[in-house]
């Protein structure tokens, strides 16, 4: 058995095929998994840096959206390789939008203060019970969507 194990592992059609699957990995981009980044981050814009994390934390949001949203026909969408790679694409243009967009309110020196986001808060109606805010229901629809 050990012998033709042997055989078969010296044999030029099983080299053929680790060279195929080698070259397949290489040209999938699978070595940037492997080999990993000097950048931990996933872009950036003007200085400002959209890391790795956040990428893959709206990236999965996205993908937890769609999934509730299409239903079983979601499964037909994530075996296509080439939608979800413009999904990633269409994320990551997301952030970088959302970063361009800070950065200019920023330089316009437009912002609101602490207790304007906390009045905006418990007004949300998806956060109240019977009229009134519920904090409860406001971690758990915070924690479902990934943020802290």
């Amino acid at each position: 058995m050990m012998d033709s194990l042997r055989t078969a592992a010296n044999s030029l059609v099983l080299k053929i095929i680790f060279v195929l699957i080698i070259v397949s990995f290489i040209l999938t981009g699978v070595s940037g998994y492997l080999i990993g980044g000097s950048n931990n981050y996933a872009a950036k814009v003007n200085g400002q840096e959209i890391s790795r994390a956040q990428f893959e934390n709206a990236f999965n949001n996205e993908r937890n959206r769609m999934q509730q949203q299409l239903g079983d026909r979601y499964s037909e969408l994530a075996a296509n390789e080439g939608y979800m790679k413009s999904l990633r694409q269409q994320v990551l243009n997301r952030l970088i939008d959302e970063a361009l967009l800070d950065q200019y309110s920023r330089e316009l020196k437009l912002g609101i203060s602490d207790e304007q986001v906390k009045q905006a808060i418990f007004a949300t109606p998806a956060f109240q019970v019977d009229g009134k805010f519920d904090n409860n229901r406001y971690n758990a629809i915070v924690n479902q969507m990934g943020m802290t």
